[in-house]
């Protein structure tokens, strides 16, 4: 009797060396799965990532399964830090240990890379939302994150506060962009969303956040006009800002909303993305989603109290201080 042949094994190769197209299968379903899920048009990403993965100049891992490729990472260097992009494995394939594979390996590689001392990610997709085996548990940190959906369909009623009388309101401008990295950098002094994105900790970074925001897809297309910015009229400074994208074809995301120490208390808070979240559903939205840090309670209860619910848990993963690699040479 001839030897039954053995199942094929799972291996995570370099994703510069799969063939053009192989990551057509992976990046249909995933686009499919952003609709379903979360409501999310994913298929602006998707384009740029098969346009860099079939010129092979995308970095990252992929895991190929038989001569079927089920799965891929992407990372980008930025400065000393290593981010991993997105992490996807299709449905029929996607399991903790399959997850594990993937995201250990693209770690191993990040940690090869010259200059790279943190490495982040956050993957709201993941089949299990928290990893089970992450490699260099001794520099990892692990933080439960919430994405949070809005029905914009329901009678909310988001009535203006007393606020309106001592703020003044804008919409999004770029000359306000030093303003509002300043205004970042502040308001996540000594927060925990600093730990988990570095960004957040200086102006040059929360430009460059900004920067990302405005220009790439990464978090929908930018959408000015449901985005908020306040200043207070007794100082002329900039306290407040709510930041909003468009995600799909009825759906909006709130990017980014912060209140300057100072001037939180007040419900500005609650005042700029009541305007945002009024901006979105007055563009045709049906929802509106956001994602929050779970330990973040006081910011939970307002988001909460304005209509949204928590619909999925996903961590943010921060490995620090990691350790160059010792070369020998004989």
């Amino acid at each position: 009797m001839a030897a039954r042949p053995e199942s094929p094994v799972a291996d995570v190769v370099d994703l510069r060396r799969i063939a053009p197209g192989s990551l057509d299968e992976v990046l249909d379903e995933e686009v499919r799965v952003w609709r379903e899920t979360l409501a999310w048009d994913f298929a602006s990403s998707a384009s740029l990532v098969k346009r860099f993965a079939d010129m092979q100049s995308l970095n990252g891992r992929a895991l190929v399964y038989g001569d079927r490729v089920i799965g891929y990472t992407y990372t980008v260097t930025d400065e000393d830090k290593g981010l991993i992009g997105d992490l996807y494995v299709m449905r029929e394939f996607a399991s903790a240990a399959m997850e594990d594979l993937l995201l250990n390996a693209t770690v191993e590689s990040l940690y090869r890379t010259a200059g790279v001392r943190r490495i982040e990610t956050q993957v709201i997709l993941l089949t299990h939302p928290r990893p089970s085996a992450p490699v260099h548990p001794e520099a990892l940190r692990l933080f439960e994150r919430c994405f949070m959906v809005c029905d914009l369909r329901a009678p909310h009623q988001w009535p203006l506060g007393d606020v309106s009388r001592v703020l003044d309101f804008d919409g999004w401008n770029d000359r306000y962009q030093e303003d509002a990295a300043a205004l970042i950098a502040n308001a996540y002094e000594g927060h925990i969303d600093g730990h988990i994105n570095d960004q957040y900790r200086s102006v040059a970074g929360a430009r460059r956040f900004l920067h990302n925001i405005v220009q790439y897809p990464g978090c929908g297309s930018f959408y000015g006009p449901g985005s908020c910015l306040a200043w207070r009229r007794d100082t002329g400074r900039m306290c407040a800002v709510s930041l909003a994208s468009m995600v799909g074809p009825e759906a909006g995301h709130i990017t980014q909303i912060c209140v300057a120490p100072t001037s939180r208390g007040e419900g500005i808070g609650r005042e700029i993305l009541a305007r945002s979240l009024g901006s979105l559903r007055e563009a045709g939205c049906r929802q509106a989603s956001l994602t929050v840090t779970a330990s973040n309670r006081n910011a939970i209860g307002l988001y909460q109290s304005m209509g949204f619910t928590i619909q999925r848990r996903f961590a943010a993963m921060v490995w620090e201080q990691v350790r160059p690699v010792r070369r020998f040479f004989s």
